[in-house]
């Protein structure tokens, strides 16, 4: 882990690892466990190292949004300038109770930290935007998942907005089949690649709705039928142990998200009490 947070690369490739070919794999786990090598390494030095193509390292590099092998490089030497690699830390192997403590404060902070640090506001505010419009909200998610449905459903109420959170596999296509072009769904899958939650929402897209992403792999299937996907960037432990950092990721963003609207709403009420004193002004002079 990242002392203050992981590198933007290792967050990248986290998020399209699942997706990756065989061979683009064995590049990508050359370029984690390796970094400080990597930056020094020409473009044809590293691919007969890892045993590839230079173009499958280029690939790589443009699956990772990153223009070329020389950014990749620039954007390592930043990584490993601003912060300090280590093992991620597993508290399976803490002893003794404050080392425990400590490894989970440390995985959770840095599972927050890494999911603002790749957040784009645009998404956020998109996502904001569409709720907004939205005649009616339909908030899902299954296992761990589902908890946080329904914390962002209780908050979406608090403001006001036509939202209602389901976990029941069986009763979700019978609300989505009376939503339309107006009504959004918010599908909420760690993996992105959850089988009854992808199964509502290519049905929502069937109905014409809107849908709102949240999933932790932006190459994932939900994730590409989404309309705007909000990315968590939770770095998988090797004793998968990460239950905790995933749901303090996803309830971060959606807070994120709720604060967005909760200052809209504030901004829309400021406005119109403007109106109202410049409209009761007005009067009064006639």
């Amino acid at each position: 882990m990242l002392t203050n947070g992981h590198g933007g690369v290792f967050l990248k490739i986290n998020g399209v690892y699942p997706n990756l070919g065989r061979v683009e794999q064995r590049v990508a786990n050359f370029i984690k466990n390796y970094p400080e090598e990597v930056v020094r390494l020409p473009i044809n030095v590293l691919a007969d190292k890892v045993g590839v193509s230079s173009s499958t390292i280029v690939r790589l590099c443009r699956r990772l949004g990153i223009q070329g092998y020389s950014d990749l490089k620039l954007q390592l030497a930043q990584d490993l300038a601003t912060t300090t690699l280590q093992a991620y830390a597993d508290a399976d192997a803490a002893q003794g109770p404050e080392a425990l403590v400590q490894a989970a404060r440390e995985r959770l902070l840095a599972s927050i930290n890494d999911t603002f640090r790749l957040l784009r506001a645009e998404d956020l505010v998109r996502a904001g935007k569409i709720l907004q419009g939205a005649r009616s909200i339909l908030v899902i998610g299954t296992g761990g998942s589902a908890a946080v449905a329904a914390l962002f459903n209780y908050n979406l109420i608090k403001l006001g907005y036509p939202s209602q959170a389901s976990t029941d596999f069986v009763a979700i296509p019978l609300i989505i089949n009376r939503m339309g072009p107006d009504d959004v769904l918010v599908a909420i899958s760690h993996s992105g690649s959850t089988n009854s939650v992808d199964e509502a929402v290519s049905m929502a897209k069937s109905q014409g709705c809107t849908v709102i992403g949240l999933t932790n792999y932006p190459e994932s299937v939900i994730a590409r039928r989404s309309d705007v996907v909000l990315t968590t960037a939770v770095v998988e432990s090797p004793s998968g142990s990460e239950g905790g950092p995933i749901r303090v990721a996803q309830i971060a963003l959606l807070d994120a998200l709720w604060q967005w609207l909760n200052a809209a709403n504030q901004r829309e009420e400021m406005d119109g009490s403007g109106s109202r004193e410049s409209l009761g002004k007005s009067e009064t002079r006639a």
